[in-house]
């Protein structure tokens, strides 16, 4: 057993704390419980980079069990933020499109991401921001994960478009 000060015990409660805030945040945004909003980022940095992703990307790209994605991307197509098509050129695969929804989705995740970032890190200094960036990083790279497979941030809204979906 881990003792509440060890860095898995801390990183355990942040974690949890910060996904309740931007649940709350998604929330008054009208998104309510997405789920799965780092789906919809890595569609969305594809598309950015035009590309166009199966769902076997996405499970490659996020780290995840293609079928764990499958069983995260139903209630996202359900509720209409993607759509999923057959390949044309192989049946077996399925490519994965944001839609309209899901692109405004993803601006305002990107609201309540930032909303809950400037919160947890209120009272910091830039240079301690920029610490905690480079640490976060080669912690990222210790683990065997690519900092640069980390989606960016999602585009600022100009704030003259409907903040609800």
């Amino acid at each position: 057993m881990y003792r509440r000060d060890e860095p898995s015990a801390l990183f355990h409660f942040l974690h949890h704390a910060h996904r309740r805030r931007v649940y709350e945040e998604q929330a008054r945004r009208g998104l309510g419980d997405m789920g799965a909003p780092m789906i919809l980022l890595t569609l969305f940095r594809g598309e950015q980079e035009g590309r166009q992703l199966s769902q076997r990307d996405l499970a490659r790209q996020l780290r995840l069990s293609p079928a764990t994605v499958a069983v995260s991307l139903k209630p996202l197509e359900r509720d209409g933020y993607l759509v999923r098509t057959a390949d044309e050129r192989d049946a077996r695969r399925n490519l994965v499109d944001l839609t309209e929804k899901g692109r405004r989705a993803v601006e305002l995740c990107g609201e309540a991401f930032r909303a809950v970032d400037d919160q947890m890190l209120a009272g910091f200094s830039e240079q301690e921001k920029t610490q905690l960036d480079g640490f976060f990083t080669r912690m990222l790279e210790n683990l065997g994960v690519n900092a640069e497979d980390v989606p960016p941030p999602p585009p600022r809204r100009s704030g003259k478009e409907d903040k609800r979906l």
